[in-house]
Parts: C-alpha cells; structure tokens; sequence
C-alpha cells in the first residue's frame, strides 16, 4: 500500500494587525511634537500642521490632514520639546486614513539622525 503525502497549502495573510507591524530596526520613542510639512517637488508655499507620535533614529510616524503618496519627499519642521525648531527632510514610506479624517504617515528620514539628535526631541 503507497502513503500519499500532500503539501501544505499556504494562503497569504490580510490581517491588517500585521500590515502595521513594526519594521524598524531602531527603537521608537512615543512623542507628541508640534510640526509643519511640505513637499519638496511641488515647489508649493503650502505647508500642513502636523504632529509627530512617534521618532526614531530611521524615521518618525506623523499625522496630518492631507494624504501624501508613498514615495514623497517631505521637509518637516519639528518642534522639539524645548522649543527649539529643526527642519528634516523624509521620504513616505506608507499612509493609512483614520477614522478621524486625519492621514498617518510613516517617513524615513534622507539622514538617520544622530544620538545628539534624538536626545534634543526625546
């Protein structure tokens, strides 16, 4: 008598719980700071209010009222707690719409910030 084996059979998961896990190979640090963007290739004046939840040496996680396609450059105006104002420049990786009507955007940065960097915003 032969023993018939069979493959499993892998389908590929939709969950978003998993869409939204964490990628980063830094560590975050939760934050509410004040900031402004604009994208870099509109050559626009306009600049949306936006706060950053969350920075880390890689990146920051921002929301705003205005969804920017992955792939834009943005330059950010971010407000340390201090008061002190510091432009950095990213790039969107991602964008989820909330239920508030607000965007969430998850950027990296052009240049990882330093250590000195991450202490004056953490």
């Amino acid at each position: 008598m032969s023993t018939l084996s069979a493959a499993a059979i892998v389908q590929p998961v939709r969950n978003p719980y998993f869409r939204d896990m964490d990628c980063r190979s830094n560590p975050r640090h939760a934050c509410a700071l004040e900031a402004t963007s604009h994208p870099l290739d509109m050559g626009e004046t306009l600049s949306w209010g936006a706060v950053v939840s969350d920075i880390s040496a890689g990146g920051l996680a921002v929301t705003l009222c205005y969804p920017f396609k992955p792939g834009t450059y943005l330059s950010v105006d971010l407000q340390s707690p201090g008061g002190m104002v510091r432009t950095l420049m990213v790039r969107v990786l991602h964008v989820h719409d909330r239920k508030d009507g607000q965007w969430h955007l998850g950027c990296e940065f052009l240049k990882p910030l330093t250590q000195i960097d991450m202490d004056v915003f953490v």
